[in-house]
């Protein structure tokens, strides 16, 4: 079996079959077979132009093998516009075939000429739901390809499938030519599911750019308190700065019902700022306004924005949403300034613009003290900072703590000061119940925070609260569906929990938003680690490794790699070097504890661990959730670590 196992792959998986040949050839056995072979040879003319590999015929019915979902449901949709095209020429002109087609991906195995596995039952199992002349896809499939075609995609519930343990949510892809195929289209996007787009800089200075990104920041948080609406984040948002798509297309994209775009010109001490609220399905204007004021009077037009948006989507505003929105954190125009610029420097996250960052808050506050919002700036420059490795521990806490403290006695209603003193109760001081409640309250006065959601549900995965956590991080998902880092959070949560497919597919949207991001690789190996395949896992490692330009975090796992998977001398040498580099560099300890973990040396694992408590390293949170640390959940040493840490995996 060692052949096959080396031959295992993610594949996404196609079934299609002819509706009613078996009653045609009893009919009319010659027409039948006339059919059949003109079926094969349209749809055998369409799988190349989509990579489609045919694995074999099973009577009237093909068994195919994409490397993407995409390139399959593209595939899929191609066959049945062919057909329908083909229909219509023949105008009732002797008996057509239609093709039901179904789609899965998961794991196959591959065996001289044929295919198996799970991937291949659940897809055969999904055609037979399909109309005649439709197209079925999983669950896993409708999360790879969702908002990525032009067709709508609708579910048909969670289906009973043969010989497959779990229930499985099916749905359809709904071709332009079907009937009533139009219903679909105006019904399937949520008017109250909104995002707002970059603000378009028409100032005469360039430079004021930082004050239109700005704008639409403390625009979308404030439309965000709105419990009632769905706000897609930030990140995802200015995805679409200067872009020339058109307004269906993004909606489509983001999957919302409602766009509000619009202007910025700042010029002197006076702005100009005009919205639009468009509806996605009419592609009509809901709302529009333009605010011609004094500089002073930006809270006041956000808040009005705010407050028409509700209203032209006829949402009440609750007591709490309505002081949130209409909240003026400074009257200093001028601090107010001074903090869009901070907040412009730190989304860049350099070094170097994380310095220019905090100056630009200190400078806020100088010309306003009671600047809550301001204070915050500065301790999240400082968390950042620490996390690129630019500031130990100990340092951030000393500096970020007092900072958002400060920001809470001035305001208790920021919703992003409770967020940062939970990340740095968690973080730094190990309270795990104190920063719980934090990130509660930041939810609570911010729902549609993406950010915070993610957090929290890293949280909770590192408690052991698999299910809250795989909840929060899909909401977050849906609020930022281009945010790579919640995509990487999902993709870690899936692993620890042991949904190993959840957990490729989550990676493998990490590498269509970036081929090159790192950590997507490195918890793509893991996955495949987990499963036992070796050889794709230690692949994975070695190109982390290559695009980290040689990191000490990319070796470290390369060197597990290669212990789980039995090349013990490499894994040695690796661990060595990592020793040496720690002599001349910060070498993180829980790097070399990962590296010895996968050597199954248990007493030089758990020596490095307890460094890595020493250091407060990152990475030491996930020993009680992890996999990987199975091996030592039995030992005095490794338990009393978990107890210092203070986690525990049980769900409370």
């Amino acid at each position: 079996m060692e052949e096959t196992e080396q031959q295992r792959k993610l594949a996404a998986i196609m079934f299609t079959d002819i509706v009613g040949y078996t009653a045609l050839a009893q009919r009319n056995e010659t027409l039948a077979l006339q059919r059949l072979a003109e079926n094969r040879k349209i749809l055998r003319s369409i799988f190349p132009k989509y990579n489609g590999i045919e694995v074999k015929t099973i009577g009237d019915a093909f068994l195919l093998e994409f490397s993407s979902a995409l390139e399959a449901v593209h595939c899929a949709v191609a066959i049945q516009r062919e057909l329908e095209d083909r229909r219509k020429s023949l105008d009732g002109a002797g008996d057509f075939v239609q093709v039901r087609i179904g789609i899965h991906i998961g794991d196959v195995v591959h065996s001289e000429n044929d295919i198996y596995g799970d991937a291949v039952n659940v897809a055969s199992r999904i055609e037979p739901l399909a109309e005649p002349g439709g197209i079925c896809l999983s669950d896993q499939v409708f999360e790879h390809v969702r908002n990525k075609i032009e067709c709508p995609i609708v579910s048909l519930g969670r289906k009973e499938l043969k010989n497959v343990q779990r229930l499985t949510e099916v749905y359809k892809v709904v071709t332009p030519w079907e009937k009533d195929a139009s219903k679909y289209r105006t019904t399937s996007l949520d008017r109250n599911r909104i995002a707002i787009l970059p603000m378009s800089n028409m100032s005469p200075d360039p430079g004021d750019e930082y004050f239109s990104d700005g704008m639409t920041e403390e625009m979308i948080s404030a439309i965000c308190t709105i419990s009632s609406l769905k706000v897609i984040s930030r990140t995802s948002a200015m995805k679409y700065k200067g872009t020339s798509k058109s307004i269906p297309e993004i909606g489509r994209e983001l999957n919302v019902g409602s766009i509000l775009e619009g202007s910025v010109r700042k010029a002197g001490s006076r702005v100009r700022i005009s919205v639009q609220l468009i509806d996605v399905c009419t592609d009509e204007h809901s709302w529009s306004q333009t605010y011609d004021r004094e500089l002073e009077d930006v809270f006041a037009i956000q808040s009005d924005i705010a407050k028409q948006v509700a209203s032209a989507l006829k949402v009440n505003l609750l007591s709490i949403e309505k002081k949130l929105i209409e909240k003026q954190y400074t009257h200093d125009t001028e601090a107010h300034n001074l903090y869009l610029k901070g907040r412009f420097h730190w989304h860049n996250a350099t070094e170097a613009e994380l310095n220019k960052a905090i100056e630009y808050f200190k400078l806020a506050i100088e010309r306003d003290a009671k600047f809550s919002l301001a204070y915050v700036g500065m301790a999240d420059s400082y968390i950042e900072l620490c996390s690129q490795g630019c500031l130990d521990s100990t340092e951030t806490l000393e500096k970020a703590k007092p900072l958002v403290m400060k920001a809470l006695e001035l305001d208790d209603l920021v919703p992003e000061a409770h967020a940062t003193l939970a990340t740095l109760l968690q973080d730094y001081d190990w309270d795990w119940d104190g920063a719980e409640r934090r990130f509660k309250r930041a939810i609570e006065l911010n729902p549609n925070w993406s950010v915070v959601c993610h957090s929290y549900a890293v949280h909770l995965a590192l408690r052991g609260r698999f299910d809250q956590a795989i909840a929060e991080i899909k909401h977050a998902e849906e609020l930022d569906p281009f945010d790579i880092g919640i995509h990487d959070c999902a993709a870690e949560t899936y692993r620890v929990s042991n949904q190993l497919e959840s957990a490729i597919n989550e990676c493998e949207k990490e590498l269509e938003i970036d081929p090159k991001f790192v950590p997507a690789h490195i918890k793509l190996g893991k996955t495949y680690l987990q499963k036992s395949l070796f050889e794709e896992g230690v692949s994975m490692m070695q190109k982390a490794v290559e695009m980290s330009g040689g990191s000490a975090l990319g070796k470290a796992y390369l060197a597990y790699a290669y212990g789980v998977s039995g090349s013990k001398e490499e894994a040695k040498a690796i661990i060595n070097e990592l020793v040496e580099m720690s002599k001349k560099q910060y070498v993180s300890a829980f790097n070399l504890a990962v590296a010895c973990c996968g050597l199954g040396d248990k007493e030089a694992t758990i020596e490095w661990l307890e460094k890595a408590f020493d250091q407060r390293a990152g990475g030491l949170f996930k020993i009680n959730v992890d996999p990987m640390f199975d091996s030592l959940r039995d030992e005095p040493r490794f338990q009393e670590l978990v107890r210092k840490i203070g986690l525990s995996k049980s769900a409370e």
